[in-house]
């Protein structure tokens, strides 16, 4: 061991005194810069939670909002849903009735056609009758008249002869 006034860089020989006096210069000097820093991150730490507090908050409100939102959005769906639903029923009443006069309209002309088509046969087929009429009774007329024309003759073929058998006499 030394004796004498001196700075003793080995640690181990170092005295106690020693220790306390580096001790207090580095807790001096070092120490407010240590505070400081240790103040200054105790802010920063201070200063990021009441930000993260704020952005939680934030969030919160921006999540209230949304679900605020959604049900709105919700609400609005199922009165479109309403609305389409009522909407579908009205469009089918509309096409169902449109559909019924259709239909009518449709029947109305189909007998109208039927109407005009028998109209049609009806008129060919009184043609040809009164065709076959008129051919048949030219025909007995002719046959008729044919007979009678030969009667006539054979009469006044006899009256002739008559006559003259009489103005022979």
């Amino acid at each position: 061991m030394r004796h004498g006034f001196g700075f003793n860089t080995d640690i181990f020989e170092t005295n106690v005194l020693n220790l306390v006096v580096v001790l207090g210069i580095v807790v001096t000097v070092v120490g407010d810069a240590v505070s400081t820093l240790l103040e200054q991150r105790r802010q920063t730490i201070l200063l990021t939670l009441s930000e993260a507090d704020q952005k939680v908050r934030e969030a919160n409100k921006q999540l209230e909002e949304a679900r605020n939102s959604v049900e709105t959005a919700r609400l609005q769906a199922q009165e479109i849903r309403t609305q389409a639903i009522q909407t579908v029923e009205q469009e089918n009443v509309a096409i169902q009735k449109q559909l019924k006069e259709s239909l009518q309209y449709l029947q109305e002309r189909g007998r109208q056609a039927i109407q005009l088509e028998r109209q049609r046969i009806v008129r060919i087929v009184a043609r040809k009758v009164a065709h076959l009429a008129l051919t048949n009774t030219e025909s007995t007329l002719l046959a008729t008249f044919e007979q009678t024309y030969a009667k006539q003759k054979e009469l006044n073929e006899k009256h002739i002869r008559d006559t003259f058998r009489q103005l022979k006499r």
